[in-house]
């Protein structure tokens, strides 16, 4: 017992002085990040910018899809609903905007991880800043999958997080099947995404028409750029396929081994473009602690080192 007990202290040790070495290194990479965003050209958000740009061409009847490259800047490639939601933003500075959302990404960081000292540490994974710097949708997606695991009420924003990548749909199944008390909000978040979709196509059905489009263009899209990372680089449309294939794979096998953390990853980075940055949302996998026989959340013995760290966190 006596053993146990110091081994387990020294493994608290050994964690309290990764966080500190990781509080440390992610520190110092924020203010690096933010320096060089503020002195670039103070702050404007790659991937922002494309929100910002729709949500003006809303207002001023432009086209929201026009052919362009996997990594052309202001290319937006998301459902027409989701510029016209982006539109109280349009008026505001490009600048203004992208910083708010850059904020918004911090704050789902902050819950992805469960703190702010874990939020810093979490900067030391650099396609964390990353995200953080394109302003990119991905923690804000991130942060709707740890909702639905934690919350039924997640089970609302699912179909919104899977229109937006496609992978959040590969949630669904753990949900439906192994938390059953999300079933009902699964739905009605559903009928109501459905009908915002409905509603949205009734204001403006040409620009759904030009985001069917969009996915003939993409189909054959070359995936090349800063980042990217392709199973069939010449051939977009059949590297997304085989790549959610394969998550597909891992998710429902997740849902046979009851491991919420493992359809989260596959889901997670599940994605029509794969960046080296999309792999951000796996920081929070720290956060999900293996369930008891009974089912309770405690966590094993074997935990204990993770759990004081943790605690240290908060």
């Amino acid at each position: 017992m006596t053993e146990k007990l110091g081994s387990a202290a020294m493994r608290t040790v050994a964690a309290r002085i990764l966080l500190d070495a990781g509080l440390v290194l992610g520190g110092a990479l924020i203010l690096a990040a933010a320096a060089t965003l503020v002195g670039h050209d103070g702050g404007l958000a790659y991937d922002t910018r494309a929100y910002w740009q729709a949500a003006r061409h809303v207002l001023d009847g432009s086209a929201l899809y026009t052919p362009a490259s996997v990594s052309e800047l202001g290319a937006f490639k998301y459902p027409p609903v989701f510029a016209q939601m982006f539109v109280p933003a349009a008026p505001l500075p490009e600048l203004v905007v992208a910083w708010a959302w850059r904020i918004s990404g911090i704050l789902c960081l902050r819950y992805m991880v469960g703190s702010w000292k874990a939020a810093v540490v979490a900067c030391a994974f650099l396609p964390v800043l990353i995200e953080l710097s394109l302003g990119n949708v991905t923690l804000q997606i991130a942060a709707m999958l740890v909702f639905a695991l934690r919350d039924r009420r997640g089970a609302y924003l699912l179909p919104w997080a899977a229109a937006l990548k496609f992978g959040p749909v590969l949630l669904v199944p753990y949900v439906w099947f192994r938390m059953p008390e999300s079933r009902r909000p699964l739905i009605i978040g559903t009928a109501v995404f459905g009908t915002a979709c409905l509603a949205s196509y009734l204001v403006a059905p040409g620009a759904w028409a030009g985001y069917l489009d969009t996915f003939g263009w993409e189909n054959g899209s070359v995936m090349s750029g800063s980042g990217v990372i392709a199973l069939v680089p010449s051939w977009g449309g059949l590297d997304f396929a085989i790549r959610f294939a394969l998550a597909a794979a891992v998710a429902l096998y997740a849902v046979y081994a009851r491991k919420d953390w493992l359809a989260y990853a596959a889901a997670s980075i599940t994605c029509p473009i794969l960046a080296f940055s999309r792999f951000a949302p796996w920081v929070a996998l720290w956060q999900f602690r293996r369930r008891s026989p009974s089912g309770s959340t405690e966590p094993a013995a074997g935990e204990q080192a993770a759990v004081a760290a943790e605690q240290a966190a908060a």
